[in-house]
C-alpha cells in the first residue's frame, strides 16, 4: 500500500529550463563527506532492506526500525566489503584510515582513486581527424571515432552527435608541451551520455498528467503514473519476459542482452542478502534498432516512457535525452532486495568535468562546491511488468513484498533517509510507472519473495549551454 508520512515540508519547485541549466553545474553548498555511493548505473545492485510490510509511520521511524534490524544482521566488515568489490585490501585500508573509518567517504576515494588510475591509463597523444569548424569557430576534431570540439581554453570538450547544440563534458585538453591533444578516453557514463538521443514522440494514453510529473519531482517525490498500459499490454511484456526467465536468457552471459557493469555504477556498492542467495538479474536492450533488442511487447512499454520523456521536454523545456539503452530487471523471488541508493549520487572527490565557458570563472576545487555527478542521468522512469494480482493490497499480494520504498525530499548526503519529509511506498502492481529525479530521489526495493520484472528507462541531461 502506498502511504506517506505526515511530515511534510515546502519545496519550491526546481524544474523551470533557467534554474534546472544552472544546477547541472554546481552541487549546491549543502555538500558532506557522506555523499558517495550512486547506485543505479549500468547495474543493479541488492542490500540489506527493511520488512516487506513495514507499518507506516514517519521517515524517522522507518531508519530507526532498519537500524535496529542491521544490529542483528551477520554483515561483513567494511574492510572486507570494499575488498569484495575489486579495491586491493592495502589501498581499502589506507582509505579507511584516510576518512576515519566512514564506509561511504573510503569509498568515494577509491573510486576517484580508480578512475584517476583508469584516465591516466588512457590518456595519450593522438591523432585527430579535423572536421568542420563550429559555429562559433572552435576546431571540431573527431578522435577515434569521437567527436568533440578543442575551446579556446585549450579543453577536448566531447560533442553528442545526436543533439550537436549540447555542450559536452571535458574528455581531455591540448598538450602543453605542443605534441598535439591528450585525450582521456570515455567511460560507460560518458558512453551512455554520447549515445543518448532527443526522445521520440509517440500519442500517451490520457492517465498521463505533464503537470503532475513536475509538482510531484519539485518537490523531490516520485510521480505515480497509473494505468500506464492496458491489462493486455502487461500480460503481453509479462508473458515475454517469464519465457525469457525460464529458459536462462536473463541471465549471466546471455546473448539476449547486455550483462549489467560489474565493476562500475552500483556495482560498487552490491552487497548479499544475509543469510540467502542473491538471484536477481539485470541486463540492457538496444532500443533504437541495434541488436540485442527487447522483445516486441516490451519494447512499446520502453518507447511509451521515452515518449512521456519528449513531452515533458516539450512542455516544460527540461534538457533531457534518452538512453539507447534500456534495462530490465528480475527478483526471483527468493527475498532479494536493493538498498538505499540514489541513481545519480554527488561525489565530493570527483573532479568536475564541466568545461570552462567565457566569463565565468570555473568552479574552484578546494571550495566546498568540489565535486561532480557521478554520471548524466537526471530523470530516471520505471514500469512494472508484473500480473496485477501478484503485487496488490490482497493479503497474497502484500505478502509478496517488492515494494520501492522512497524517501523524498531527503537533504544531500543523507543516504539512509533520516532527513525524508515524506515516505511513500509504492507496490509494483503491473500497468503502474514511476518517475522520478536521479540525482535526488534516495529509494530502496524491499525484500521480493514473487518474481518481480521492472524496466528502467533513464534520462541524461548534458552540459547544456543556455546561450547556444
Amino acid at each position: 500500500r502506498a502511504h506517506s508520512a505526515s511530515v511534510h515540508c515546502a519545496r519550491s519547485p526546481p524544474m523551470d529550463p533557467d534554474s534546472w541549466l544552472s544546477s547541472l553545474q554546481s552541487g549546491g553548498s549543502s555538500a558532506s563527506s557522506a555523499e558517495v555511493g550512486a547506485e543505479d548505473g549500468p547495474a543493479a545492485g541488492s542490500a540489506d532492506g527493511a520488512e516487506p510490510n513495514a507499518a507506516e509511520g514517519s521517515s524517522s521511524a522507518a531508519v530507526e526500525g532498519r537500524a535496529e534490524e542491521d544490529d542483528d544482521a551477520e554483515e561483513e566488515s567494511e574492510e572486507d566489503e570494499l575488498v569484495a568489490l575489486g579495491f586491493p585490501r592495502a589501498d581499502v585500508v589506507a582509505a579507511l584510515a584516510a576518512s576515519g573509518g566512514v564506509y561511504a567517504e573510503a569509498l568515494g576515494r577509491l573510486t576517484e582513486a580508480s578512475q584517476r588510475a583508469g584516465a591516466a591509463a588512457r590518456k595519450r597523444a593522438v591523432p585527430t581527424e579535423a572536421g568542420a569548424g563550429d559555429e562559433d569557430g572552435e576546431e571540431a576534431l573527431v578522435i577515434e571515432g569521437v567527436q568533440c570540439r578543442l575551446t579556446d581554453f585549450g579543453e577536448l570538450v566531447m560533442k553528442l552527435p545526436h543533439c550537436p547544440s549540447a555542450l559536452g563534458p571535458v574528455i581531455g585538453k591540448r598538450d602543453p608541451s605542443g605534441g598535439g591533444i591528450i585525450f582521456g578516453g570515455l567511460d560507460d557514463w560518458l558512453w551512455e551520455l554520447y549515445n543518448s538521443h532527443p526522445p521520440r514522440e509517440l500519442p500517451l494514453p490520457p492517465s498521463f498528467d505533464v503537470q503532475a510529473v513536475a509538482d510531484a519531482l519539485g518537490k523531490g517525490a516520485p510521480y505515480l503514473w497509473d494505468n500506464f498500459a492496458t491489462g493486455d499490454e502487461i500480460a503481453a511484456a509479462n508473458a515475454e519476459l517469464n519465457q525469457m526467465f525460464t529458459s536462462k536468457q536473463m541471465a549471466l552471459g546471455s546473448e539476449s542482452w547486455v550483462d549489467e557493469c560489474q565493476d562500475g555504477g552500483h556495482a560498487r556498492n552490491r552487497k548479499t542478502l544475509n543469510g540467502q542467495r542473491r538471484d536477481d538479474a539485470c541486463g540492457f536492450w538496444d532500443l533504437f534498432g541495434d541488436q540485442p533488442a527487447p522483445p516486441p511487447g516490451v519494447l512499446a512499454l520502453f518507447r511509451r516512457l521515452e515518449a512521456a520523456g519528449e513531452r515533458l521536454r516539450a512542455v516544460h523545456g527540461w534538457p533531457v535525452l534518452v538512453s539507447h539503452l534500456g534495462m530490465g530487471a528480475v527478483y526471483d523471488g527468493k527475498g532479494a532486495m536493493y538498498s538505499q541508493h540514489r541513481d545519480n549520487e554527488w561525489q565530493k572527490y570527483l573532479k568536475t568535468r564541466a568545461p570552462r565557458r567565457p566569463g565565468r570563472p570555473r568552479r574552484a576545487r578546494t571550495s566546498a562546491a568540489t565535486g561532480d555527478w557521478m554520471n548524466f542521468r537526471e530523470l530516471t522512469m520505471l514500469a512494472y511488468v508484473n500480473l496485477p494480482e501478484h503485487f496488490d493490497e490482497s493479503e497474497q499480494g502484500q505478502a509478496a513484498g517488492g515494494r520501492l520504498r522512497c524517501y523524498a525530499d531527503t537533504k544531500k548526503g543523507d543516504l539512509v533517509g533520516s532527513t525524508a519529509s515524506e515516505l511513500v511506498e509504492v507496490a509494483p502492481v503491473g500497468g503502474r510507472a514511476v518517475i522520478f529525479r536521479s540525482r535526488e530521489l534516495l529509494h530502496e526495493v524491499l525484500p521480493a519473495y514473487a518474481r518481480r520484472f521492472c524496466l528502467t528507462l533513464w534520462f541524461c541531461t548534458g552540459l547544456d549551454d543556455p546561450d547556444e
